[in-house]
């Protein structure tokens, strides 16, 4: 064999292919199936030796013509389920076999025979179960042995017999219920090892007795919940000792045997108490890990006198109330201990951690703050989530070096004008959700991170000015970035706090700092990273400012309405709706002739309409104080009483217009239906029950965002924003009003459907006065016309069903939504006879008031017969047609005699009713009491041929009030 790799080696030199001066070569590679690479592989030369790629080819048996100058061969991501006993048997010089993510159950000890030179060994993501056990592995020169990932339930006593010099075994991620302790005896060179994610319980005493020379050990995701009192014995090198996500009831005590323990980590058990000097034995500790563990109490000497602790991590100990006594740890660096229950932090905190760079105390329950003047060290300061209230000016003195605070999620509401005076190095200032009026600007000259946002109270605008070198501000208001010039697109917004997109040029220089200082993923601070990236970034020319929230139609800078066309197109809304509603109303109400259901509601939606156009003028009022300037007013005018009232009044009036509106086309259709089949109408105190009931709902809705359910202050229209970005509660409101608006609009549409269907069907014999039923028609066209692009809009912003534009959002809410109101009164006023005729019978009544009770008296039995659209439609019976002849021409004599005003029937169709030889029947049509008759029938008789005046008027009177 000798005298064949001698005669290689000279071929190979004759060809040049190995230098003979001693110089470097590269490796070459080599095609398959050439001479010494079998197909279908990848080689590469290393000197005389071969690397050879077998993985991810679909092998399903290893290659048989495999160079015997093989150093590294890789036969993973195979279907390779057997290895033959001589696979490898001339691999003399093979130094890294990998047969991972393979198919292999089981792995003979004899397959390994004669690989003396084998150093790694890796069959991880196999489905091994089990070892070899009479036949070990002859493998004396192995450093590394992977077993992860397997079905691995017992490991034999024999089976790492002959790895002497095994340094680094994988038993992760398998099926084992113990620990192997017969066979990790036979591994005294072991270094490192990992029994993590298996399903051991119990780890026993002297569990590692020969394992002298170990330095890591990790039992992390195991089902332990105890530990022998001596189960560490023997580990006498031990550095790093990984405890984490088990099932430990009680502190480990047989930690105190490991003098050379550096770092332990048991975070996400059980443990509920830290005992009095519990890393007595411990004097190298430097980082603890003991987060998420319901501690409920810590010894007072738990963590004293550790003089090599720089890292100490206690999160989620929520039964902690008092801070833990660090003396003598006085080389202490890092200190987390967030999500406990801590009130109040010693006075003395500096003087016991003089080293203290960063202080996590965050989502703890701390009211106030001592002073950290003696922590002069201190980089960052992280107290969200607590319970201050006030920042006074020794708190932070003389701390030259802080560079990153945190106090957002508190309840600061004053902080001292020298609070931040000393803070030389600061950049990062996070201020968020808290109750702050005012900033005090001294000392802040030199930061680039800034957030405020959430202070309500905090209106006040900034100049570049008062922070030179800042790229990254989020304010409370849109409009306190105006300054920085975001409404002309010089500024690009931002929504990042700690990273800024700003092209490959920064990818690159993250990826050179991580090269440089490598991120430590347990603790997740790198102070000296974040330091070389700032002076990097400092050391650039800054051209632009990230600042949010950014303005825009919703959040303008200069002028609330956009355009000229909006502004005068509000003014006209609200002028003509001011003005038209206001005489509807008049008309209406005031008037003495007779108010009808439908008028009533009518006059209604004139009230609604007219709330509606006090809320457009309060905005077009608003525009023109503010014209100019509107971001030095717009946060004060959104959080303020009248923007809030605008919004309620505006909400409220919408929908009781919609529902007023709904009210009407029922009561019409119910009404004739009722006076078609039983000869009455409902009751007028019935309709106004139903317009108070209306007047509820539409109050109840527009409460709700006074209740956090939706927010009118979220942009100056006072409006629940219509954009898909706002608060969920908010977008739940507004898809929930225009669902039931849109229901309301069905609900209207089908109703007067219906009763025009039966109008054209001829199912009544005549209508005396339609006016009322033909205006109702009207608002609901107009009104639904107008809604429709409105909610259509409005629905597709809010679930971002297409694109569309915030300025055409904002026109919309600006001029559609309130235009009903202005052509709702315009409608009656110029198209309604029954206006002309009520603004007569007010001009009369002012004139004498003994004409005014005739007067009255007339128009309103006449405005009985003609108002009452809903009981218009009527049939005729032969005592019907006895008393057309017979008394309404007597009326038309007297309106044609007297002077009295009345208002004309109007028919919407006329027939003549054929005779009929029976009685009506109830179903019949609408017919007169029998009392009324029987009067009638007297009257006649007495005086056939000149009826009264008063008989006139009664039988008119008694008639007209069943149309």
């Amino acid at each position: 064999m000798l005298r064949l790799l001698l005669v290689s080696l000279v071929l190979r030199s004759a060809s040049g292919s190995l230098p003979l001066d001693g110089g470097v070569q590269e490796r070459a590679p080599v095609p398959p199936g050439a001479g010494l690479c079998p197909s279908p592989c990848q080689c590469e030369e290393d000197g005389i030796l071969l690397l050879v790629d077998c993985s991810e080819l679909g092998l399903s048996a290893v290659p048989t013509d495999l160079s015997p100058l093989t150093s590294y061969l890789d036969l993973s991501m195979n279907n390779i389920s057997e290895l033959q006993p001589n696979a490898f048997h001339n691999l003399h010089f093979l130094g890294e076999l990998r047969l991972s993510g393979n198919h292999l159950r089981d792995v003979p000890g004899q397959v390994f025979t004669g690989l003396y030179n084998l150093k790694v060994l890796m069959l991880q993501n196999n489905q091994i179960e089990r070892l070899p056990s009479e036949t070990p592995w002859d493998l004396p020169n192995l450093l590394s042995l992977r077993l992860d990932a397997n079905l691995i339930s017992e490991v034999p006593e024999q089976t790492f017999l002959g790895l002497h010099s095994l340094r680094h075994l994988w038993l992760d991620d398998n099926a084992l219920t113990e620990i192997p302790v017969r066979a990790l005896n036979n591994l005294p060179s072991l270094q490192a090892m990992t029994l993590a994610l298996n399903r051991i319980s119990h780890i026993p005493d002297t569990a590692f007795r020969n394992l002298s020379s170990l330095v890591v050990l990790h039992l992390h995701n195991n089902m332990i919940q105890t530990l022998g009192k001596d189960c560490f014995e023997g580990l006498h090198s031990l550095e790093t000792l990984d405890l984490n996500y088990n099932d430990l009831q009680e502190f480990p005590m047989a930690i105190r045997t490991l003098a050379k323990l550096q770092e332990l980590g048991f975070h996400n058990n059980n443990i509920k108490a830290i005992p009095e000097r519990a890393f007595v034995g411990n004097p190298l500790l430097q980082t603890i890990h003991f987060y998420e563990n319901p501690i409920q109490s810590v010894g007072k000497s738990a963590f004293q006198f550790l003089p090599k602790l720089h890292t100490l991590s206690l999160n989620g100990a929520t039964e902690i109330r008092e801070f833990p006594d660090l003396k003598g740890t006085t080389s202490l660096e890092i200190l987390t201990l967030t999500r406990a229950g801590l009130t109040s932090l010693p006075r003395s905190l500096c003087q016991q951690l003089p080293s203290l760079r960063v202080l996590e105390l965050s989502h703890n329950q701390i009211e106030e703050l001592p002073s950290f003047s003696h922590c002069q060290r201190l980089q960052e300061i992280g107290l969200q989530h607590n319970l201050i209230r006030e920042i006074e000016a020794r708190t932070f003195q003389q701390l030259s070096s802080l560079r990153s605070l945190d106090l957002s999620w508190n309840r600061i509401e004053a902080i001292h004008n020298d609070a931040f005076a000393s803070l030389q190095s600061l950049v990062k200032l996070d201020l968020t959700e808290n109750q702050l009026s005012t900033l005090p600007l001294e000392g802040l000259g030199g930061l680039t991170h800034l957030k405020l946002k959430g202070n309500l109270a905090l209106s006040v605008s900034f100049t570049e000015e008062d922070f030179p070198k800042m790229r990254v501000i989020e304010m409370p208001y849109a409009y306190q970035c105006c300054v920085y010039g975001a409404c002309n697109n010089n500024y690009k917004a931002a929504s990042q706090w700690d990273t800024e997109q700003t092209g490959h040029e920064e990818e690159d220089l993250h990826k050179r700092t991580i090269a440089l200082f490598p991120i430590h993923t347990d603790t997740n601070y790198d102070l000296d990273m974040e330091e070389f990236q700032l002076e990097v970034e400092d050391s650039k020319l800054q051209t632009s400012i990230q600042c949010t929230p950014t303005p825009g139609p919703f959040k303008p800078c200069d002028y609330m309405f956009d355009s000229w066309v909006v502004r005068l197109g509000v003014w006209a809304i609200a002028l003509v709706s001011l003005v038209g509603n206001s005489l509807l109303i008049v008309t209406v109400f005031a008037s003495p002739s007779y108010l009808s259901p439908v008028k009533f509601v009518i006059g209604s939606i004139g009230g609604a309409n007219l709330l509606t156009g006090l809320c457009a003028a309060a905005l077009a009022l608003v525009d023109a104080l503010t014209f100019g300037e509107f971001s030095q007013h717009g946060a004060r005018w959104e959080n303020g009483p009248g923007c809030q009232a605008t919004g309620f009044l505006s909400v409220f009036a919408s929908e009781a217009s919609i529902l007023f509106l709904t009210l009407a086309a029922v009561q019409c259709s119910v009404s004739v239906s009722c006076v078609r089949a039983y000869g009455k109408s409902p009751s007028f105190s019935s309709v106004k029950a139903a317009a108070l009931c209306c007047v509820g709902l539409s109050l109840a809705v527009a409460a709700l965002p006074l209740f956090r359910v939706g927010e009118y202050g979220s942009s100056p229209l006072c409006l629940p924003s219509p954009l898909p970005e706002g608060q969920p509660s908010t977008l739940g409101f507004m898809v929930a009003l225009i669902m039931m608006n849109t229901l309301c609009f069905l609900v209207i549409t089908g109703t007067y459907i219906k009763l025009y269907w039966d109008l054209m069907k001829g199912e009544f014999d005549s209508i005396w006065d339609c006016a009322m039923i033909k205006h109702v028609a009207w608002l609901i066209f107009t009104n639904c016309l107008l809604y429709c692009p409105v909610a259509f809009l409005t629905f597709s912003s809010l679930l971002s069903l297409f694109p569309v534009g915030e300025e055409v959002i904002k026109s919309v809410l600006l001029v559609l939504l309130p235009l009903p109101a202005s052509l709702n009164p315009l409608l009656y006023l110029l198209f309604n006879p029954h206006f002309k005729e009520d603004l007569r019978l007010l001009w009369r009544k002012s004139q004498a008031a003994q004409e005014e009770t005739l007067d009255s008296f007339v128009s309103e039995e006449t405005e009985k017969s003609s108002y009452d659209s809903t009981q218009a439609l009527v049939s005729f019976s032969d005592v019907d047609m006895l008393f057309e002849s017979a008394v309404l021409p007597k009326i038309e004599s007297l309106r044609y005699s007297t002077t009295s005003p009345s208002v004309p029937l109007i028919p919407c169709q006329q027939q003549t009713p054929p005779r009929r030889e029976n009685t009506l029947g109830p179903s019949s049509g609408p017919r007169l009491k029998d009392e009324q008759l029987l009067k009638s029938d007297d009257l006649e008789r007495n005086s056939p041929s000149t009826p009264s005046f008063h008989s006139s008027v009664y039988h008119s009177s008694s008639f007209s009030s069943h149309l």
